[in-house]
């Protein structure tokens, strides 16, 4: 990623991809040592200096964030504690130099909150905070305020109305993914398995992401998702004839690489070629007439994903490079592995 900021197409990919204006990351961004004989591995100053600052020193770009599940966990202690290190670090009002940083000159980001609105001259970006419970969600269980929705419906009318007079791509990024071909995605995707207390039944996450797409009337062109530590890309196509990428893009280092065909038990299901069904948790139907189908998927690689925005020709593209290790030396040789265009005019794939 670094390389392609002063050399766009260095690995191949886009004839016009242009340098990387901003890294956005999907969360999970510090992982805590649970070996309790090494007391110090708990300390997220000591985390986010060594997986964070210091892997990204030679990234010369801003980096935007939201929480994975990791960054979520709370603690009484602040040393330990997770979100307060993310909020320290991404959610900074002055974007100052966080103590947390050793490292280098990197300052703080400046987001507002772990979920969040992100307005480029070429689209919307709406984070999201998924990590109340298993399988993700956006509000406490045993709440029935639910603030980070109603926020998400407030925010996506005011796009609607916005969109009347300018033409942006509108991207939704979030933790959890909403759907998956992942075979342990049956409990990694239910929402009521886990510890986590919860009021009755709790609806699936792609369930509660339709209700504000309709009760707001507005759908996103694309959906970023990561945690299951894999590639992999999903065609939801609506009765309209819409199709909309979802893309779980959850390999950007940390091992290991999850196997797509893995259940919860490890088990190892036979090994298939896409167009795959997803694997749908209980309480999650697609809607009568709507589709969806991975149609691409690496579970062997780790890899990035570049997505470029060209609002003359109206096309969003989308690549996943895999970065690939060869021989005993270990050098690493960046790939396409999966491409898609997106017409925003349209909404159609080519």
């Amino acid at each position: 990623m670094a390389a392609q900021i002063g050399q766009p197409g260095i690995y191949g990919g886009v004839p016009n991809a242009t340098t990387a204006s901003f890294l956005y990351h999907l969360g999970d961004i510090s992982y805590k040592d649970e070996d309790p004989s090494n007391p110090a591995a708990k300390d997220q100053a000591t985390i986010y200096n060594a997986q964070f600052y210091a892997q990204y020193a030679a990234y010369q770009r801003d980096i935007f964030a939201i929480p994975g599940n990791h960054d979520g966990k709370a603690s009484g202690h602040d040393q330990k504690s997770a979100i307060v290190h993310f909020v320290q670090n991404f959610c900074d009002p002055h974007r100052g130099l966080s103590p947390d940083n050793k490292t280098d000159h990197r300052k703080a980001m400046c987001q507002p909150y772990p979920y969040w609105r992100l307005e480029t001259p070429v689209a919307s970006i709406i984070g999201l905070y998924t990590n109340d419970i298993n399988g993700g969600q956006l509000d406490d269980p045993m709440s029935d305020d639910n603030p980070q929705y109603r926020w998400l419906v407030k925010t996506l009318s005011d796009i609607k109305i916005r969109q009347n007079e300018e033409l942006k791509a509108l991207v939704i990024a979030l933790h959890y993914p909403p759907y998956s071909g992942g075979a342990n995605f049956r409990e990694r995707g239910d929402p009521n398995l886990g510890p986590t207390q919860r009021r009755g039944t709790v609806k699936p996450l792609a369930v509660v992401l339709q209700q504000a797409y309709r009760e707001a009337n507005l759908y996103p062109d694309l959906v970023l998702a990561a945690h299951a530590h894999l590639y992999q890309r999903i065609t939801y196509q609506q009765t309209d004839g819409r199709q909309i990428p979802h893309l779980i893009i959850g390999s950007g280092g940390h091992p290991p690489i999850e196997p797509l065909f893995e259940t919860c038990t490890k088990t190892l299901l036979e090994r298939k070629p896409p167009p795959l069904d997803l694997v749908l948790p209980a309480g999650l139907d697609l809607p009568e007439g709507e589709s969806a189908k991975v149609v691409a998927y690496n579970d062997t690689d780790f890899g990035f994903t570049r997505i470029t925005i060209d609002l003359n020709s109206h096309k969003l593209t989308g690549e996943f490079f895999a970065v690939l290790r060869s021989g005993e030396s270990g050098t690493e040789t960046p790939r396409v592995a999966d491409s898609f265009v997106l017409d925003l005019v349209t909404k159609r794939i080519a």
